[in-house]
């Protein structure tokens, strides 16, 4: 396999533009951008205008870009689930980088992990970009053994996406894709969570689900399980200040009996600015990761360290500009070309959307609202 892929990129919204197309031409080394897809035509011609795609290499599908072009990867960065894409892509013998989530349920799941099973080889790499992030490999290398560590505490402050991303001069979907295209994309998504949840869910479970704990907080269930191991139980779930939608959601579970962890989720929509820390607190310190606005290329994680020193403590910010995005390119790169496996893979994916679906179980629970589907066995 040649050392330079050929990738196409399939939806043109705000990850692609601020992130990953910048990024993949700046490792020209690595990859040629060879195709791009996204269900607008005017943005698809936007965005193939501005980074030089001719006409011929742009498509309003990724099965169409699958048949015309010949490709050695795609980059999924489309919204909903990715199990039907990915399995598009990988039973076609080409690669994926897929954003989160993986999918809606783990029948979709089982799919992905049947047909990379059939090609012989990793194919897919599941884009959790913290867990390349050189503050959290500081913070792992830091902490003792997972039976000296005592609590983890993870908190979002969110405000709404036009105010995160002011910042990135983004080109905004003019509204030109086909209704019926749409509802049929949306009618789709439904038959998955109704998979995950059962077909009486209600729409609030489905909501928070598809959109607060798969579409966010995802990212925090695996960065959990990177540092300190999977999440084992979910204790409790609170869910409040809805009139502010989605509200605010708070998580208690353990990792081991030994080890507890809460999540705290607050959509703010007028808040400042974009705020997420990460604590974890063990027997001879502690460490707190300070993560920047999403999406801001080379803008460092701080990581605050307190250890023991003699008869007292030490402590040290640990910062370094390396881009997280950039890494977990670099590392899909590698992938493909057969050099290593991913360290983030379906299996990792599958792991994390179990975890979403106890998460789903206790919130239904503590609403008084009922849940069938694969979560009713979680």
């Amino acid at each position: 396999m040649t050392l330079l892929l050929r990738i196409g990129v399939v939806g043109l919204g705000a990850v692609a533009q601020a992130v990953h197309l910048p990024l993949i031409k700046r490792r020209w080394d690595l990859f040629e951008l060879a195709a791009v897809s996204d269900l607008s035509p005017a943005l698809l011609g936007q965005i193939g205008d501005q980074y030089g795609i001719a006409a011929e290499h742009r498509y309003g599908s990724l099965a169409d870009m699958l048949e015309g072009e010949q490709l050695d990867a795609v980059v999924l960065l489309t919204s909903g689930s990715h199990g039907t894409p990915a399995l598009q892509a990988i039973e076609a013998g080409v690669a994926v980088f897929c954003e989160k989530p993986l999918a809606f349920s783990l029948e979709e799941i089982r799919l992905l992990r049947k047909a990379e099973q059939n090609q012989g080889r990793p194919m897919l790499l599941l884009g959790y970009m913290k867990e390349y992030d050189p503050a959290v490999l500081a913070l792992k290398e830091r902490l003792p053994d997972r039976k000296d560590v005592r609590y983890l505490n993870v908190e979002v402050l969110h405000p709404s996406g036009s105010a995160q991303l002011a910042y990135a001069n983004l080109r905004r979907p003019p509204g030109d894709v086909p209704t019926e295209v749409l509802s049929g994309l949306s009618a789709a998504d439904a038959g998955r969570l109704d998979a995950a949840l059962g077909q009486s869910s209600p729409e609030l479970l489905r909501s928070l689900y598809s959109n607060v704990i798969l579409g966010s907080l995802i990212h925090d269930i695996a960065l959990v399980r990177a540092l300190v191991g999977p999440v084992r139980t979910v204790d409790a779930v609170s869910f409040w200040a809805q009139q502010d939608e989605p509200g605010s959601i708070e998580i208690s579970g353990t990792v081991n009996e030994g080890l507890r962890v809460h999540f705290n989720w607050h959509f703010l929509a007028d808040y400042p600015v974009y705020r997420e820390t990460v604590t974890v607190h063990h027997t001879k310190g502690s460490g707190k990761l300070e993560f920047t606005v999403p999406y801001l290329l080379n803008a460092p994680t701080k990581l605050h360290l307190t250890e023991k020193a003699g008869d007292g403590a030490s402590t040290c910010t640990v910062e370094d500009v390396t881009e997280a995005f950039e890494q977990e390119l670099v590392a899909f790169h590698r992938m493909v070309n057969g050099q290593e496996r991913p360290p983030t893979g379906i299996a990792e994916g599958e792991a994390d959307v179990r975890v979403a679906q106890l998460i789903a179980v206790a919130l239904a629970e503590s609403l008084n609202m009922t849940v069938g589907g694969e979560a009713a066995s979680a």
